[in-house]
């Protein structure tokens, strides 16, 4: 995109999407995102990039220096052109996740995983549904 002179940055446009619709639909001066290589940090005029993206915490650093982090499940990122588009199961806001709810999710998806006994489909919708509780815990813990 543009280079400015004086408070303004360069940016990316960003688009954060999951299946229930747009989380994030506007501009970054940095992305940083969980891929399954490790993280991985998209500056303006980065070389294109596709690449699959694990639970984790995503990071938007807004151009006035503030940050916006999401508890982001699996999926991928693509980067071209001063442009990131980031397809995932699922996101939310850092600043929304309810602690107190989170750690009663993950109590209860452990409890589901040892219910769960040789009941594979059970079995994996509990180890998913733990793995996002630890997750959104993982990324509301480290925001204080």
């Amino acid at each position: 995109m543009s280079t400015a002179v004086g408070a303004e940055r360069k940016r990316i446009g960003v688009k954060l999407l999951t299946p229930e619709g747009t989380v994030y639909d506007g501009l970054a001066h940095v992305v940083v995102a969980p891929s399954v290589a490790g993280e991985v940090g998209i500056y303006p005029r980065h070389t294109p990039l596709v690449c699959f993206l694990k639970p984790g915490e995503t990071r938007l650093k807004m151009l006035d220096d503030t940050e916006q982090a999401y508890a982001t499940g699996d999926g991928y990122m693509s980067v071209g052109e001063d442009q990131v588009l980031i397809l995932v199961e699922h996101a939310e806001p850092a600043d929304g996740i309810d602690q107190a709810r989170a750690e009663e999710a993950l109590r209860k998806a452990e409890e589901d995983l040892s219910a769960a006994g040789d009941d594979e489909a059970a079995r994996t919708a509990a180890e998913g549904a733990r793995r996002r509780a630890q997750n959104r815990l993982k990324v509301v813990e480290g925001r204080k």
